[in-house]
């Protein structure tokens, strides 16, 4: 494992902050990212999966940089390739969090010096973790190992892993939003999902979760009962990423 993490004075005032876990099943073909914030939408801010990488863009977010990345990755450019050319753009790179591992297993990881204290990351042989503004460094180690000894999967295992994170502490300030997005060869309702103003948006999370896994297994029953006879390709929704 290689693990960065910092500690400074924490500064005032309204501060974005983020935990979480971009990863690769190699045996699935499967990408995915989970992640959860005390800021409204995370879903439409920091997870960005293709068919070739998985990336989460964080702290003070430069969606573009998670766009850009999975982009590059699909053209064949190497994961820490590609989000170290795009922060040695950036300017304001020290105020980021950059993650993320593509289909080589090449893993990435940035936090800036910049953001706010509780932050650091971790990269392991299938997953990068990161986060900042935490209640804790645990909140990172937590999620990595509950991801490598939780089976089933790789949206199961996100799933899980995210929820070990938020139970370690999470972002200190409270909690906001949540989501969920796996790119597969064969993509399910609750490969992508958001919660992204609640109370409780990991426990949320779960219950679509788990109303998306029950939605999957009973759709071509319940379709059956609808049309009778009807061709089965209509039930290959695909999936928006």
């Amino acid at each position: 494992m290689r693990r960065s993490n910092n500690t400074k004075q924490e500064t005032g005032g309204f501060v974005p902050g983020t935990f979480s876990i971009a990863a690769y099943d190699a045996d699935a073909e499967e990408f995915g990212v989970a992640v959860s914030t005390a800021l409204v939408g995370v879903g439409a801010l920091c997870p960005f999966v293709s068919e070739n990488a998985a990336v989460a863009t964080q702290s003070f977010v430069k969606v573009s940089h998670g766009t850009n990345a999975v982009e590059m990755a699909d053209r064949g450019v190497s994961i820490p390739t590609a989000c170290g050319a795009l922060l040695a753009d950036d300017e304001h790179a020290s105020y980021r969090q950059v993650h993320g591992i593509d289909a080589d297993g090449r893993t990435y990881a940035f936090s800036g010096d910049d953001c706010v204290d509780w932050y650091g990351h971790l990269e392991e042989n299938d997953h990068t973790v990161a986060g900042n503004m935490l209640a804790n460094g645990d909140v990172i180690d937590e999620i990595s190992e509950t991801f490598q000894n939780t089976g089933g999967e790789l949206a199961e295992r996100l799933m899980t892993a995210l929820e070990a994170g938020q139970g370690a502490g999470g972002d200190k300030r409270g909690k906001i939003s949540a989501a969920l997005l796996v790119h597969s060869p064969e993509p399910k309702l609750y490969h992508n999902l958001r919660i992204d103003n609640s109370d409780d948006p990991v426990g949320d999370l779960r219950d679509a979760f788990e109303l998306g896994k029950e939605t999957e297994r009973d759709l071509s029953a319940s379709t059956d009962e609808m049309l009778g006879e009807y061709p089965e390709e209509i039930l290959d929704f695909g999936l928006k990423y």
